[in-house]
């Protein structure tokens, strides 16, 4: 499926999470997003995590031990993952492409027409 409809299904799928879930799920993602875009390299990134450890913050953020805060973004991760297969399954595109162009005289651009199921 296109990414670009994977990205608007995700973020609509983050914005109907409870509130605290969605809080803490953005607070994360924020930072972790913000770190990778200091870094060029893994290497980088991975040590910028080990040092800004941006679950130990949301964990003091949200008065929650570590391992109540990596068990409660597995758990929301996982509602993700799992509303975003069922929202996948639900719509399908149909490559409508030869049967607007049947009619139409060839051209030098590549076009492609789709009909998106929901």
């Amino acid at each position: 499926m296109n990414e670009h409809l994977m990205n608007i299904f995700t973020r609509e799928i983050i914005s109907r999470l409870p509130r605290t879930k969605k809080n803490v799920y953005q607070f994360i993602e924020g930072m972790e997003d913000q770190l990778a875009s200091q870094c060029e390299t893994k290497e980088q990134f991975l040590t910028l995590l080990a040092e800004k450890s941006p679950y130990q913050q949301a964990a003091d953020r949200f008065h929650m031990s570590l391992q109540e805060m990596h068990e409660l973004m597995k758990a929301i991760e996982d509602e993700i993952n799992n509303r975003l297969d069922l929202k996948i399954k639900k719509h399908r595109w149909i490559d409508y492409t030869d049967k607007v162009l049947k009619n139409q005289e060839a051209s030098n651009q590549n076009k492609k027409f789709f009909l998106f199921v929901s």
